[in-house]
Formats: C-alpha cells, sequence, structure tokens
C-alpha cells in the first residue's frame, strides 16, 4: 500500500526551496509513494506540479488559532503518512497539528543558515527557534550550518539531505552555448560572468553591479537571471551607471543554456543555507566564485569552486581575469559531477528510507 506524502511551503514560485520539493516530487518512488502539496496562498510555479498530477491544497493564514484549527480538519479528512513541511514561520504549527492526528513521520526541513547574524544574538534565536524542534520526528538541512541554524538543540540528531538536481539537465552543451550567444550577439572571445536567483538583499546581486562597473572596457558581460523585489531598484542602477555590457533577464526557464553559454558563476550571497544555483553551475563545468559565507557543503570538490570574503574585492577581480575552462574541461566536469552527493536520485533514495523507517 502506497504511503502519502504531503510538502508544506507557504507558496510555489520560482526559489531553490520550490525547485528542492519539485525533484524530491519528480523523482520520487511513485510505486511506494503518493505526493501532494498545501500553501497558503496561489503562487507563479504551482502549474509546474499540477502538470505532474500532483494534488496542490491551499489553506489560507488568517490567525494561528484558527490556522490550526483548519489543519487538523485537513488532516483527519486526507489522512497522510508523512508531512514533510519546509521552513516557513508556521511550521511549528503544521506539525503540531499534524502530532495531534497521528501522522507518525513529520519532517521539519531547513533550507537556510543565517551566518550574517552576530554571535551575541544566538541565545535569543535558539529560544524563538526551539518549538520549531518541538513537534518533528525527522529534522533536514540542505547542510550543517543550516541544521544547527534551524534547530540549535537537536541539529546534531538531524539529517544533511543534500539539495539534489538531475545533474543531466545542467551538463555543458556546446550547441546551446553557441546558440544562445548567437541570438544576443556575444563574441567568441568574450568572457560571460552569470549569476542566478531572486533579487533579493540576501543574493547581493548589486555586488555584481558594482564589479561590472569597475570592470568597464573589458571585453567581458554580466549576465543576471531572476526576479524579485529588488529587480527594480538594479534595472535603474544599470541605467544610471550606464552599464551596457549588462543583461538583467528577470526570471528565464533556459537556465541551463545560459549556464552554458557563460564561463564564470559569481556567487556573492550574504548568506545561503546551500545555493542549488551553484550545483547547478558546478554541474555545467563552469568555474564558480563565491562569497565565504556559502556553506563548504556548496563545493563538489570538482576543482572549480572558490570561496572569497566579500571585502576582499581585489580577489574577486584577480580570480576573474583568470583563464577560463575550455570546452574538454567542461565536458569532463560535467560527467564527473553525476557521481556525486548531489545527484537527485541518490538524494530521493535517502529521503524515503528516512520516510520508511519513521512510518
Amino acid at each position: 500500500m502506497k504511503k502519502h506524502v504531503l510538502h508544506v511551503y507557504p507558496q510555489l514560485n520560482c526559489g531553490g526551496t520550490e525547485m528542492v520539493i519539485h525533484n524530491l516530487i519528480r523523482f520520487g518512488d511513485y510505486e511506494n509513494y503518493s505526493y501532494e502539496l498545501l500553501v497558503q496562498r496561489p503562487g507563479d510555479n504551482e502549474y509546474i506540479f499540477r502538470k505532474q498530477g500532483v494534488p496542490v491544497h491551499c489553506i489560507e493564514y488568517t490567525s494561528a488559532g484558527e490556522y490550526h484549527r483548519r489543519l487538523t480538519e485537513f488532516f483527519k479528512k486526507e489522512r497522510f503518512d508523512i508531512v514533510h513541511v519546509h521552513i516557513h514561520s508556521e511550521l511549528p504549527t503544521v506539525l503540531s497539528a499534524a502530532a495531534d492526528v497521528g501522522v507518525k513521520c513529520r519532517v521539519a526541513h531547513s533550507h537556510t543558515a543565517r551566518v550574517d547574524i552576530p554571535g551575541f544574538l544566538w541565545p535569543l534565536f535558539y529560544f524563538r527557534h526551539h518549538p520549531y524542534e518541538k513537534y518533528a520526528t525527522q529534522l533536514f538541512g540542505c547542510s550543517r550550518p543550516a541544521l544547527r541554524w534551524l534547530f540549535p538543540g537537536r541539529w546534531r540528531r538531524g539529517h544533511v539531505i543534500y539539495n539534489g538536481i538531475d545533474l543531466d539537465s545542467f551538463r555543458f552543451d556546446p550547441e546551446a552555448r553557441k546558440s544562445i550567444r548567437k541570438q544576443y550577439s556575444i563574441g567568441t572571445d568574450t568572457k560571460v560572468f552569470i549569476n542566478v536567483g531572486r533579487c533579493t538583499e540576501s543574493k547581493n546581486q548589486k555586488f555584481i553591479l558594482e564589479l561590472a562597473e569597475e570592470r568597464r572596457g573589458r571585453d567581458e558581460l554580466f549576465v543576471i537571471i531572476g526576479d524579485g523585489p529588488l529587480y527594480r531598484s538594479l534595472v535603474e542602477y544599470k541605467e544610471a551607471h550606464s552599464l551596457d555590457k549588462l543583461l538583467l533577464l528577470g526570471k528565464r526557464d533556459d537556465v541551463a543554456s545560459w549556464l552554458s553559454a557563460a564561463d564564470v558563476f559569481l556567487f556573492p550571497s550574504v548568506y545561503e543555507g546551500l545555493g542549488i544555483v551553484a550545483i547547478e553551475a558546478e554541474a555545467s563545468g563552469l568555474q564558480v566564485l563565491a562569497s565565504d559565507t556559502i556553506p563548504a557543503e556548496a563545493d563538489m570538490g570538482m576543482g572549480n569552486f572558490r570561496r572569497i570574503p566579500l571585502k576582499d574585492k581585489a580577489k574577486w577581480h584577480a580570480l576573474m581575469s583568470e583563464p577560463v575552462n575550455t570546452p574538454e574541461q567542461r565536458r569532463t566536469l560535467s560527467e564527473k559531477a553525476k557521481s556525486s552527493v548531489y545527484n537527485i536520485h541518490n538524494v530521493v533514495k535517502t529521503v524515503e528510507s528516512i520516510y520508511s523507517e519513521s512510518c
């Protein structure tokens, strides 16, 4: 008999957490599990899940008490075996309602790590996050820092669940490289720096715009893919500083092709739980230049990942000026990536074995 799994997240838009959920469902074991979703409000990427035949339920959050009551009714009616809640503020409410109706496997999953917060504030966050651990039977984190951040009391008992992806989808594709470069009139020798992510303070894309301004006059192009609350301010900065060799492409569905077309991935985030886009870039054989706040787990260990302090601009510029990987080197790296812990097929097996042991 199939086990019924419910993934819970507030809204399904275009982000790293949504991609993790999508991959866990897409590559799941459909012989032994069925998958559903619960959100609080409609999102732009909900259609992707519905297209796969995954039911998407919606319970709007109005107040803690009312939300708990409606969740309890929902869980009594649907009878899930596993409730897998991805980090958000009502995580304890969801898990407590699941516990009240006897759901055996209750997973709390951390996807971020606020390493930017001063150490003296950590006691406050310890008490704030304690309820996140209370109702969960299993604790997941995309990295050890992500486990420590959300589950300070029990993180050592948690499981590091790598943000697995379909590595084949991001392997270096020389034909896609030619096509994109031809479409955008990018010269053969032009070095392309790329960043993919929502335009937010934490992703720190303004740092990339500053680098572009400081490297004006070189045969280089900067590309940022993603939308978000700061997108308009980035456009205004680009226009105000006449950054002609900068493309702000917004939301795209051809990220893998753009990674093949690029030469270096820039990842200056202020903090990340892991940084799944860095894994995608490494799988494409790109050199990755990342801030030193990115967890060490984001480095696939293939020799094309560098971590640099954000304050050391000179080091960023020096590494950006180094030779890029050749097509042959990129093909080799893409092939090597297949055996990594980020292969989605391995990740799904790990997650569902934990489900099985908990039910």
